[in-house]
């Protein structure tokens, strides 16, 4: 019997996945199923433990064994290979972070684990927010957002950051800059000495979570990145057994937003995670409906600086539920050139403009003012619910008309510039022709939410 403990001991301590298997069976009865890509990830966290990487960002699917791999036991392997280990595991919710401590605690103290390294837990090590090994190490697990307080990784352990961002958190700026600027402010301060390895894993959520602040240069680090995708570029799924293509094609269509994120690692895809260029109808302008009732939509801009917004403005209206847009484009003017060129370009239209909303932002009041002083037109600001909305939602609360084939744009110079823009949203440098299309559609197709 001892014999084979030393044979598994040797085995385990040479294979992370060895040993993954091992505990996983012994613990659960069930076998750990293993993917290529497993043996990709347990190989780049044994070059951590080796000190080989000291910076690491995995990019993976949900449900595709990330925290039971790279979190339980990778920290189980560390403290069996090292007792005096420290760890730092961080999530978006202490419940989370408690459990993953709690199930690697469990690990350790198993029969199987036990009998082949007799590692011993202190006795006042009962909290799953914090124990430690007699010989020192151990593991403090709390929410990406809270307290490190009194416990610092290393003696070959690592911090682990697994999933710090909530999903349903992903489009809040707020909180996005709360956690991307705690790294620096606090999580990477914790540990012992500069070679301490720092962990971070999660599926991308926003151009700007966690990952896409790190690997933008913001810390000032250099990381590894593994970045596993559902599907590789000869179509081929990451995991069959998990899921086949056609079962990942499905998730796709019902939105594709989170696959291109959560499943791909592209948050902001290339062609735009909202809106398709091939949505959009085209027709020559003599193909308008004659009942079309003109209205201008207006996006103000903060200043002319060519680095902020220009400002949008859009000229469209509604006909048999349809919307119609006779022009749409971008201007970079500060007051009084923008209220000049509006009214320049109201005359110069060649329709009627029954109206001109704009946005009370920016210069959007001011601009307001003017227009009521200096004409005769009719202007509103625009008094809706939906100004409350984030661009990203407003543009998905109005993407089933666009799909739906329900807007059309008339032929004209403006159109190449306007469909760049729009099919490459939210990776788009600009997006004041979201906003005033966006405005549009509440206005003449949703209806839910003006007021004027």
């Amino acid at each position: 019997m001892r014999n084979i403990n030393g044979i598994i001991k040797t085995k385990c301590e040479n294979s992370l996945l060895f040993f993954t298997r091992y505990i996983f069976k012994e613990n659960t009865g069930i076998k750990f199923e293993v993917a290529e890509f497993h043996k990709e990830l347990a190989n780049i966290l044994q070059q951590v433990y080796d000190g080989k990487i000291k910076r690491l960002i995995i990019n993976i699917p949900p449900r595709y064994g990330k925290t039971e791999l790279a979190v339980k036991m990778y920290i189980s392997w560390c403290l069996a290979k090292n007792p005096r280990a420290k760890f730092i595991h961080l999530s978006y919710s202490d419940a989370l972070a408690l459990d993953n401590s709690s199930m690697t605690r469990e690990y350790i103290m198993s029969d199987a684990f036990q009998k082949i390294w007799n590692l011993q837990l202190k006795k006042d090590s009962q909290s799953q927010k914090k124990w430690y090994t007699t010989q020192g190490g151990g593991v403090y697990a709390t929410a990406s957002g809270g307290a490190i307080t009194g416990f610092g990784a290393g003696n070959g352990g690592a911090i682990i950051i697994d999933d710090p961002l909530k999903p349903d958190d992903a489009l809040s700026d707020v909180r996005r800059s709360f956690i991307n600027n705690r790294y620096n402010t606090t999580i990477r301060s914790r540990v012992n000495d500069r070679d301490v390895p720092i962990i971070v894993i999660m599926q991308r959520l926003h151009e700007d979570d966690l990952s896409g602040y790190l690997l933008d240069g913001n810390s000032g680090e250099q990381w590894h990145h593994l970045k596993l995708t559902a599907i590789n570029k000869n179509n081929v799924p990451l995991w069959p057994t998990k899921h086949s293509f056609k079962e990942l094609e499905s998730i796709r269509q019902a939105d594709r937003y989170t696959f291109s994120g959560q499943y791909m690692q592209e948050p902001a895809p290339a062609e735009g995670g909202e809106w398709r260029k091939d949505w959009f109808n085209i027709i020559n302008k003599s193909e308008l409906p004659n009942d079309i009732e003109w209205e201008m939509f207006i996006d103000g801009a903060y200043t002319k600086d060519t680095k902020n917004d220009p400002t949008g403005i859009q000229i469209s209206g509604k006909s048999n539920d349809n919307l119609y847009i006779l022009k749409s484009i971008d201007k970079y003017l500060e007051m009084p050139e923008l209220k000049n060129f509006i009214i320049s370009f109201v005359k110069s239209c060649g329709v009627h403009i029954n109206l001109i909303l704009v946005e009370p932002k920016a210069s959007g009041k001011s601009l307001v003012q003017l227009l009521r002083r200096e004409t005769h037109y009719n202007v509103s600001e625009l008094k809706t619910d939906f100004v409350r909305f984030s661009k990203i939602e407003r543009a998905r609360a109005s993407s089933p008309f666009i799909e739906g084939g329900r807007v059309y744009l008339t032929k004209d110079n403006w159109n190449d510039a306007y469909l760049q823009q729009v099919g490459t949203f939210p990776n788009a440098k600009h997006d004041e022709h979201i906003d005033v299309t966006a405005y549009a559609i509440e206005r003449n197709l949703i209806k839910n939410f003006f007021v004027v």
